[in-house]
């Protein structure tokens, strides 16, 4: 299991990609598992212990799993949607597990004569790279450049906004 572990570690760095992963249902179920629970304790601070967070999470995964599949059906490379959407959770929960800290500490600092710098750089930063480790994987599931994966990524981030701005749960 930790050589596993390393290889999303290694996939987040950009020295690995999908394709040194196994093709392996269990391990596709297990990753996201635990990308949902990296998401779920993400979007607390937002929607609490609701219905509007398994709403969101239900639409994050749909999106994803969605998304990944058109595109690689799209260009010829479904055969790699396994490893690749194993790719995606592991890495994002990853990501994600590094947002939560700076997730909570701008929801404990917010106050409304300042602006809370430290929480917000820190999201920033993780959000940047979480962009450029999902273009590196698209462009390694596409055999493309890396600036097209990250043309994707970009992309995707942008739909993202848009499909839950206009079908997501408001904030509780």
């Amino acid at each position: 299991m930790l050589r596993i572990l390393d290889v999303f570690l290694q996939i987040v760095l950009r020295r690995r990609g999908p394709e040194d992963l196994p093709d392996s249902l269990f391990l596709l179920l297990l990753a996201g598992l635990v990308y949902v629970l990296a998401q779920s304790l993400l979007a607390l601070p937002v929607y609490h212990a609701s219905v509007a967070l398994a709403r969101s999470l239900v639409l994050d995964l749909l999106l994803l799993c969605g998304c990944l599949w058109g595109l690689l059906r799209l260009t010829g490379h479904v055969l790699r949607y396994r490893q690749t959407l194993t790719a995606m959770f592991g890495t994002g929960a990853l990501l994600g597990a590094c947002m939560i800290p700076f997730s909570y500490w701008l929801e404990m600092a917010t106050d409304p004569g300042k602006p809370a710098i430290g929480p917000t750089l820190g999201l920033l930063a993780v959000v940047s790279w979480s962009l450029a480790v999902n273009g590196h994987i698209f462009s390694r599931a596409l055999s493309a450049p890396f600036a097209a994966g990250l043309a994707i990524s970009v992309a995707y981030f942008f739909l993202n906004y848009l499909v839950f701005a206009q079908f997501g749960p408001p904030p509780v």
